[in-house]
């Protein structure tokens, strides 16, 4: 079964792995991984940790990364997509379809023209802010509930839609999630959500959400990260109840799976006392490798192999060519 991951912190990984001095990550590391598991697809993030002292530098650096990786190294493997009709080529010829997005805009500060720059980069992905209140808008993370989006981060949006840039609404607050479904004209997506009804965390949608998101032709990428699946005892199988949950509110044709697996980063020591706080992952969906464990529990509660393959890549792949993406 092919399976297209709506969100990994592959590019991450890449800028913390050169560091180090390792300069052919994708190929020497994620490849492998990937095609084990059946991924046909990736939407990869640059996301900057806002509890550094300079996020500016450290999003400029991962560009950095990212473009080497690009224009540099050898990965016949892997096609860097920015057009609908690159994916489709990707998935022809069973290479690895790779879409750039950035997690949380909090690097380009309040120049919201940097998006444009962006987009001519090859970025398809946005969203305005990780759990951190910026320049843009308020993230889940914040506990002043009057504060949404900024003036900025409405323009932002406006941008994204001119451009054809897919607005991803995971780690948003509650009160930005609203002021932004009153101004988008185009299909969201929450690239990496569960349902706050079966996991009562801010990082969580609750029904309403999903059903507005629904309603406006997007997806949610239902999350393999164990804090947002169960806050006792994430298993694969509760992953499978948020799957389960969201299909009989608004249906299957709007559920994707976007991983979010963190198995790689715990080299970064800014992480460190997060990643010790979750040790426990999801079990039996620890890292990509476990990808087809998850697929065959679906079967097991019943989803037909239509549904399963609507869920693991087919939904997605439909919201891209539905005019979401140029």
């Amino acid at each position: 079964m092919r399976v297209f991951d709506t969100h990994t912190d592959i590019w991450y990984d890449v800028s913390l792995k050169k560091e180090k001095g390792n300069n052919d990550v994708l190929r020497t590391y994620h490849l492998p991984r990937l095609k084990s598991s059946g991924v046909c697809g990736i939407n990869a993030a640059v996301w900057t940790n806002p509890r550094i002292q300079d996020p500016m530098n450290r999003f400029f650096q991962m560009l950095g990364a990212r473009s080497e990786q690009i224009t540099l190294m050898n990965h016949e493997d892997f096609v860097f997509a920015h057009k609908i009709d690159q994916i489709d080529k990707a998935l022809e010829d069973e290479k690895i379809a790779v879409i750039s997005s950035i997690e949380g805009l909090i690097g380009i500060g309040k120049n919201i023209d940097f998006i444009i720059t962006l987009y001519e980069l090859g970025f398809r992905i946005m969203s305005l802010s990780w759990n951190e209140v910026n320049d843009l808008a308020t993230g889940c993370g914040c506990d002043d509930n009057s504060r949404g989006l900024a003036d900025l981060g409405k323009e932002a949006i406006k941008i994204m839609e001119k451009l054809g840039v897919v607005f991803d609404v995971s780690h948003l607050s509650e009160k930005s999630f609203w002021d932004a479904m009153k101004i988008v004209q185009k299909p969201v997506i929450a690239t990496h959500s569960n349902a706050f009804s079966l996991c009562p965390v801010p990082r969580n949608l609750k029904d309403e959400q999903i059903k507005a998101i629904a309603d406006c032709g997007g997806l949610i990428g239902i999350s393999a990260l164990p804090q947002i699946v169960d806050r006792e005892h994430p298993t694969v199988e509760k992953v499978v109840d948020h799957i389960d949950y969201v299909a009989r509110l608004v249906g299957v044709e709007h559920i994707c799976l976007g991983f979010d697996f963190s198995d790689y980063l715990v080299t970064d020591p800014s992480l460190k006392n997060t990643i010790a706080k979750n040790k426990e992952a999801t079990e039996g969906l620890e890292d990509v490798t476990k990808v087809p464990v998850l697929i065959n529990s679906l079967k097991k509660r019943g989803f037909s192999e239509k549904d399963i393959e609507k869920i693991s890549w087919l939904n997605f792949l439909n919201f891209l060519h539905n005019g979401v993406l140029n």
